[in-house]
């Protein structure tokens, strides 16, 4: 595998935090409303779902612990890869059963399950790859060091349009089947 630069590994390393920091945000600020939502999954019984939800939250703060810590970013980096396929693959189960209304559990305002966030969740599975691909060895300088942030920071904020986009349709989907309804 061809070493990449440390600003594409440093990058994808503080996006993979970012997200699963709100992730671990949300879950401890709405555990109730998770819970039932990983019940509206109907991947595990129902009785399930709390030891689930606690579970995934563990998960994710340990995930988030091991990439903030340098000799354990490998592990971080597969540990997030594995929580965004699985929930991407919960997601996927559930639209191949046609139940697309069903919350995703994202954080946020909310948002319905759909294919757009299962390649979402595929991409950041693979930025986690790019975040775990060994970096080119060289000094960081002052333009690496204004230029990390920006380049962070931008693709955080096009992330959250993209989120904010996804729940705008969901809710607009979600009006027209209301209004379809009589």
């Amino acid at each position: 595998m061809h070493e990449l630069d440390p600003l594409a590994g440093g990058t994808s390393i503080g996006l993979l935090v970012l997200v699963f920091a709100r992730a671990i945000l949300h879950k401890i600020t709405d555990y109730g409303k998770l819970r039932q939502t990983v019940i509206d999954y109907r991947i595990a019984p129902e009785r399930l779902g709390g030891p689930i939800t606690a579970a995934l939250t563990c998960a994710e703060s340990l995930t988030l612990a091991s990439l903030l810590t340098p000799g354990f970013r490998d592990f971080g980096t597969l540990a997030a890869a594995l929580l965004l396929l699985g929930y991407g693959t919960a997601m996927a189960i559930n639209l191949a059963r046609g139940r697309t209304s069903i919350d995703c559990g994202c954080g946020g305002l909310g948002q319905s399950i759909s294919w757009i966030l299962v390649g979402r969740n595929v991409l950041l599975a693979g930025l986690a790859g790019i975040a775990a691909a060994p970096v080119v060895v060289r000094p960081f300088g002052a333009f690496d060091v204004m230029l990390m942030p920006t380049v962070l920071g931008a693709a955080w904020l096009l992330l959250l349009v993209f989120e904010r986009l996804l729940q705008t349709f969901s809710y607009v989907r979600a009006v027209g089947a209301y209004r379809r309804g009589y």
